[in-house]
């Protein structure tokens, strides 16, 4: 058995694919200890594994950013509240990710470490000398966001080229973005690695967090991702990290009336963006309050009571309602476009409208209208009319179903579970083949081939 250390993020949407891997893992006898956050203390220990909070330093509540970060509630959305969000949520917890990171080593013969793609604390082993760190897999829990010729910048939100003067414009723009918009971020990371003693980052920042790694495990189906020409060999698609079956559920009491006939919609702005339902429920609900269809709103966590409308008689709302329940019977789904839950859409072939402005959730909402399984509203606040008009022309189009029904059969052939613990299983192998110390891995097979 293997001796895995799985460090997260802490954040929801970055913690809870790895905690659901760490439950396999440990289910089949491995060894695992999660380090994160202590507010994710009792969910990582519940999947069998050994927790270990980061240093006290870096162990914030993530439920309250602002409480920590004042200054980032006065800072535009966009492009200037991500600059601030990497340098003072990623890079400047670097230092005591890794070092937290080395004391576990020093008493835990860790065979792998497995990380989520934005977790920063590895990158002093990265950098340096490889026979001295075990295997590092890195987990795509987002849209892949490497930098390609065949993809315009990561964070532009824009569909790849359609011809050669496009391709020439992104390759302009990129080097735009890179250098000039996104350049003191880089400085600010080779700066915080230099005071560790580490080389610089050999690449654009977000390249390095998807190459450095032995590998790169992302968690959708290949067909809901823009085709490279140029995609490392080291990236691997695993599919969708789907929530195990709901074994206990008691319906609300009007969960009979989805069966009805009318159309369900569904309304959710998941577990994090959600302390303002006025972005997206509230204008859900108003929006398609006249329809003839049923709108289920989940808070994602804020009481029912929260929601800023009254609701309409066509509509229903709870706090929480498991996926695996509700989505087979959704007819459209409107989302801030958070990962996990499109991703859970489309493995059930339920197409949606996305509404998203924040974080990376502008680029997975242009996936989602890429490969025609929705349509985004190239906003994270709109009008009620907006989603009322998309869902409309979602339900009248029998194409953006078939789209995604594409998608599911795409996203069928894999079990991320099982594909990872695969993965896994084999660099464990190929490392106890080698040298102690040396774990080899695709990498290093084609460095010396």
């Amino acid at each position: 058995m293997a001796c895995i250390l799985i460090a997260a993020t802490a954040l929801p949407g970055h913690v809870a694919p790895l905690l659901a891997l760490s439950q396999h893992f440990a289910l089949q006898g491995h060894e695992v200890v999660v380090n994160t956050g202590s507010a994710f203390r009792e969910k990582a220990e519940a999947t069998g594994a050994r927790f270990v909070p980061f240093r006290s330093a870096i162990d914030l509540d993530h439920r309250d950013p602002d409480k920590h970060f004042p200054e980032r509630a006065k800072i535009a959305p966009g492009l200037p509240r991500l600059v601030f969000g990497l340098k003072h949520f990623f890079a400047d917890v670097i230092a005591d990710q890794a070092g937290g990171l080395r004391d576990i080593l020093r008493e835990f013969p860790a065979d792998v470490i497995l990380t989520d793609a934005m977790f920063c604390g590895t990158l002093p082993l990265l950098l340096g000398p490889r026979h001295a760190r075990p295997a590092v897999l890195s987990v795509g829990i987002s849209a892949l966001a490497l930098t390609s010729a065949d993809t315009a910048f990561f964070g532009s939100a824009m569909p790849p080229p359609a011809n050669a003067a496009a391709r020439m414009r992104n390759a302009m723009a990129t080097k735009f973005m890179q250098q000039s918009m996104l350049g003191g971020v880089q400085k600010y990371f080779n700066d915080t690695l230099a005071r560790l003693g580490c080389a610089p980052l050999p690449v654009f920042l977000l390249d390095a967090l998807g190459t450095l790694p032995d590998l790169y495990l992302q968690l959708t189906g290949e067909a809901f991702e823009y085709p490279r020409s140029d995609l490392p060999k080291t990236v691997r698609f695993v599919g969708p990290l789907l929530a195990p079956p709901t074994e206990s559920f008691t319906p609300p009491h009007w969960w009979a009336d989805l069966e009805d006939g009318r159309p369900v919609v569904l309304a959710t702005q998941g577990t994090l963006a959600n302390e303002d339902l006025s972005q997206l429920i509230g204008p859900t609900l108003t929006g398609l309050a006249g329809e003839n269809a049923i709108t289920v709103a989940t808070t994602g966590g804020p009481p029912v009571e929260a929601i800023p409308v009254p609701l309409p008689g066509n509509a229903r709302a709870a706090v929480f309602l498991p996926y695996d329940r509700l989505l087979p019977k959704v007819d459209v789904l409107v989302t801030n476009g958070g990962y996990g839950t499109v991703n859970f859409a489309l493995s059930l072939g339920v197409p949606m409208v996305v509404a998203a402005d924040s974080e990376e959730k502008p680029e997975i909402a242009a996936r989602v209208a890429w490969s025609g399984a929705g349509i985004s509203l190239g906003t994270g606040q709109p009008k009620p009319e907006q989603i009322r008009d998309a869902v409309r022309q979602v339900l009248a189009d029998p194409r953006y179903r078939l789209r995604a029904q594409a998608l599911r059969a795409d996203f069928a052939r894999h079990d991320a579970r099982r594909e990872i613990a695969a993965i896994l299983d084999d660099v464990v192998a190929t490392k106890r083949g080698d040298a102690p110390g040396h774990p080899a891995t695709p990498r290093d097979q084609r460095a010396s081939a």
